[in-house]
């Protein structure tokens, strides 16, 4: 249980827990919003009029955002009521009018909503003597749908009263009496102004399910010495050795090294070797109440005088290396063994590479 404890953890499930994906559609808008719609409509004709029964018309109309949910809208239309009569012109209607309408909604999604409009209508009949400009009021109610392209455009329904303050006598001679009530039903499109940007947006709605469970967990020990780093009073550890409690190197042990390379029937160490030196006189610069000696081995391959200096010379050039790299040097000493010390048979190869080694002997605690 060396650098571990037990810790509480809080997972979750999500998979076979997971709801069906739907997709929405997000919409963005210029602000301000405004819009542009063209209509098609349809009208039940006032019997008052003594004409057919319906009147057929298109219109245009602007619509500005005024306030939340508030919007301005003033539209053109125009419509040719039916006279009834097979060899009788129709009458003509052109309406100019604006108002206000609510939104019972943002007008992004589907939205039903609530409109009211005044202003000036001109009746076109016969003879031309009656035609004239009156009155004109509209009070109704409508839906928006949501964007059915990605450009924005959606489709727009209505149903209006219509109120006409005519009072001519032209309509089969018969007089308005206060004015015409008709009903138009209407379809077209609202097509948003200015920018515009319609984006699929894909949401999966899921149902998650947790479980606490205590697991294991290994804490940080950056020097590998097998103390955490929160109870290590000795960063940098020299790696191999021994350590108490407290993660410090203790004395009276031997460290065997088998990376420090040398080039051959040379003490001159390899490239490869530089970077593990400077590692080791880092550590020996961590912990500093202990001395090394520093001891070179050879195989038995060549003489034993010849490999007694040879590893007395790379024991030495290891020290110094380690001295140039800020290790003091009263802490060090070099001493070659030659062959006299193996740690394996000298009669394969794998036991003789075994025997080239350096050694660290770490010493009685400095005073």
């Amino acid at each position: 249980m060396n650098g571990r404890k037990l810790v509480p953890f809080l997972s979750c499930c999500v998979g076979a827990c997971s709801l069906p994906a739907f997709a929405g559609v997000t919409v963005e808008e210029a602000d301000p919003r405004q819009y542009f719609s063209p209509m098609f409509h349809y009208v039940e004709l006032d019997e008052e009029r003594e004409l057919g029964s319906k009147g057929l018309g298109g219109g245009v109309a602007y619509g500005r955002e005024v306030a939340e949910q508030w919007w301005w809208e003033t539209e053109f239309a125009a419509y040719g009521l039916d006279s009834g009569e097979e060899f009788m012109s129709d009458f003509y209607q052109g309406a100019l009018t604006t108002g206000l309408m609510y939104a019972f909604g943002d007008r992004l999604s589907f939205t039903p909503f609530v409109v009211g409009a005044v202003g000036l209508i001109r009746n076109d009949v016969v003879p031309d003597d009656d035609d004239d400009y009156t009155l004109h009021a509209n009070v109704g109610l409508g839906v928006i749908t949501a964007p059915i392209f990605d450009n924005g455009v959606k489709l727009r329904a209505e149903a209006r009263y219509m109120y006409d303050d005519y009072d001519g006598t032209s309509f089969n001679n018969t007089k308005g009496d206060g004015g015409f009530n008709d009903l138009r039903f209407s379809l077209g499109l609202e097509i948003p102004l200015g920018y515009t940007k319609v984006r699929e947006v894909e949401k999966v709605v899921e149902k998650v399910v947790y479980e606490t469970r205590e697991v294991m967990v290994q804490e940080p020990d950056s020097d590998g010495d097998g103390i955490p780093d929160s109870r290590d009073e000795c960063p940098d550890t020299l790696k191999g050795g021994e350590v108490d409690g407290k993660g410090c190197l203790l004395t009276d042990q031997t460290i065997t090294f088998h990376n420090i390379g040398f080039e051959v029937n040379s003490d001159q160490v390899t490239a490869s070797t530089r970077p593990v030196l400077e590692r080791v006189a880092k550590a020996l610069n961590a912990q500093t109440n202990f001395s090394i000696e520093i001891t070179g081995h050879t195989d038995s391959m060549g003489s034993a005088e010849y490999n007694q200096q040879l590893s007395q010379a790379r024991a030495e050039s290891v020290r110094q290396m380690l001295i140039d790299n800020g290790v003091a040097g009263d802490r060090l000493t070099a001493r070659g063994y030659g062959e006299l010390d193996p740690v394996a048979s000298n009669e394969t190869a794998s036991g003789r590479a075994m025997n080239r080694r350096v050694e660290f002997r770490v010493m009685e605690v400095r005073k």
